[in-house]
């Protein structure tokens, strides 16, 4: 006799990804999700989810077992996604500052990234433009001594 095998999801998600994810699959807003979560005892504004899905800010603990209440996902998958954001925050060093700016501008975070690389791009050309123009004056000293 087969015994019937459990599937055992591994979240592979960011933290921010599967709240994301959670909220648009249920068509809420972030005003909706605070509704709904200080319906069930947890008191937070919807600038504190908007920071948990753009990664500024985790929830903590009691917040995670709120939140698995809320979207009927087991616990386990929030914090196995909460590990996998801090990992890919080890990865990406300028993630925090893309995400801090996105927050601030209101900016989706593929602009922000998009952006940021833009900037980055014109600062070393800039950069690279001033050497350049200032090069005959350095070989110019150069000579004269």
């Amino acid at each position: 006799m087969e015994e019937a095998k459990e599937e055992i999801k591994v979240e592979t998600r960011t933290l921010e990804q599967l709240l994301k994810d959670l909220r648009e699959e249920k068509n809420w807003t972030y005003l909706h999700v605070v509704e709904e979560l200080n319906r069930i005892g947890l008191v937070v504004s919807d600038k504190q989810v908007k920071k948990w899905e753009i990664g500024l800010e985790y929830p903590n603990i009691d917040e995670i077992y709120k939140l698995s209440e809320l979207y009927f996902v087991p616990s386990d998958n929030f914090v196995m996604a909460k590990t996998n954001s801090y990992q890919e925050g080890l990865n990406s060093v300028h993630a925090t500052l893309i995400k801090w700016i996105c927050y601030l501008t209101g900016v989706s975070l593929k602009i922000g990234y998009i952006a940021f690389y833009i900037i980055i791009t014109a600062a070393l050309f800039g950069s690279l433009m001033f050497f350049a123009g200032n090069a005959n004056e350095v070989l110019n000293t150069l000579r004269k001594n």
